[in-house]
């Protein structure tokens, strides 16, 4: 496996662009198409939050086949609680590109983030549409990563390529997500669903390899699970996140089928891509100041790990001490006590970077001055040892500043 330069065109046989299309005040581009050459095997994970919006839904139906050839998705407007027009307006869209296309319209994926309950301008977007498609490009991956931004201030994009006995394989993909970020999706497919807790967030995948549907969903639902799902910014569950992959089969590998070696090979690229666009999630969260890494150790279960490295990256009390260089570690145990875990505060232990600072139910004296240095840092490792089993598991966040209040105390105006 290596890191190769692109995002979702790096694959053979796809393009992309992302354009203006006029949904955005700041007229930046919010108008994103990514295209493939030929019909793909396809899969996907989407939010478990209650409240979803149309195109989750209308993703899931278009799914069913497990196949797909393009991805359309605007930013700065999420078209979420919009009632029977937004549904309309998701078919619209994807009916509009499947025409310019001359694919099925249940072969294209729709994927909207932005504000919710505002009507989609859907009479700008249709105008765009030809453009749009016209300005499809083998190098337009970055103008397409650039399409799906909202809060973010960068682009997010990676490639990578391996090999499939002698033949080349390569995986590219872009993402989306600063704030509203606190996962939990699940597998969509003809297969029933598996639950997981993965990141707030868009990210379309790309890749050029043949694989079987069951083996792209099975890798699909492994990577994200060991990755996105790690990262919280703020808490908070979109109703629009969506993980999409399409594979085309172009490489001409030999077939990529479940429990085998070129499976896992590819299942631990996926995992090292959404590692990558996982983090530069955290380092772009709305007013972040610092990169936080949680990791517990010696959980009674799984379960238990996962649960309590999520529960202390939400904290709002903790992200409050990061911000303000406050290496408070009491709010840090009152976080794991009140996760669903198992917990033993006698047992229970707690590193600052690599200072003791709770052992035995109790503080262990440290000099101030050097807490605080490390709570000073821009990148700042947590370590919780619960002393009962041993699982582990990592999670990645933020601060809260005074300036992720200020952008989300004016999101809509």
């Amino acid at each position: 496996m290596k890191i190769i330069r692109g995002g979702v065109t790096a694959p053979l046989g796809f393009k992309a662009n992302g354009i203006y299309c006029g949904i955005k005040k700041s007229k930046k581009r919010d108008l994103t198409l990514v295209y493939s050459e030929k019909p793909c095997d396809a899969a996907g994970v989407f939010t478990t939050n209650k409240v979803q919006a149309s195109c989750v839904v209308v993703n899931k139906e278009h799914l069913r086949d497990s196949k797909a050839q393009a991805v359309i998705a605007n930013s700065g407007n999420a078209n979420c609680m919009t009632g029977e027009s937004g549904f309309e307006n998701t078919r619209t869209m994807a009916q509009s590109v499947a025409r310019f296309l001359k694919i099925k319209k249940n072969n294209v994926l729709v994927a909207s983030t932005g504000v919710i309950g505002k009507p989609l301008p859907i009479k700008k977007i249709i105008g765009a549409i030809p453009e749009l498609v016209r300005g499809l490009n083998p190098k337009g991956g970055e103008y397409a990563a650039a399409g799906i931004l909202t809060t973010d201030r960068m682009i997010k994009e990676m490639a990578m390529e391996f090999k499939v006995g002698r033949r080349r394989v390569r995986v590219g993909a872009i993402a989306k997500g600063a704030g509203m970020i606190h996962p939990q999706m699940e597998l969509a497919g003809p297969k029933p669903a598996t639950a997981g807790r993965h990141a707030t967030m868009l990210c379309f995948v790309t890749t050029d390899a043949v694989i079987a549907p069951s083996a792209l969903r099975e890798a699909l639902d492994r990577a994200a699970q060991k990755t996105f799902n790690t990262i919280t910014i703020d808490g908070d569950m979109s109703t629009n996140d969506m993980v999409l992959v399409l594979a085309n089969g172009m490489a001409q590998n030999k077939r990529i089928v479940e429990k085998t070696k070129e499976a896992r090979t590819f299942a631990k690229v996926l995992e090292a891509i959404f590692s990558e666009l996982a983090k530069q999630m955290i380092k772009d969260a709305e007013g972040a100041t610092k990169f936080v890494e949680i990791t517990v150790r010696k959980a009674l279960n799984r379960d238990d790990a996962r649960t309590v490295a999520r529960t202390v990256a939400r904290s709002s009390l903790v992200k409050c001490a990061l911000f303000g260089c406050d290496p408070n570690w009491g709010r840090i145990a009152a976080a794991v006590g009140y996760s669903d875990a198992h917990v033993d505060p006698w047992r229970m232990q707690i590193h600052l970077g690599r200072e003791l600072v709770l052992r035995n139910g109790g503080r262990v004296k440290k000099k101030a001055v050097l807490l605080n240095r490390i709570f000073a840092q821009k990148k700042i490792k947590i370590t919780i040892d619960l002393g009962l089993g041993k699982y582990s598991a990592t999670s990645y966040t933020c601060d809260f500043s005074t300036n992720y209040v200020r952008i989300n105390s004016a999101y809509r105006t």
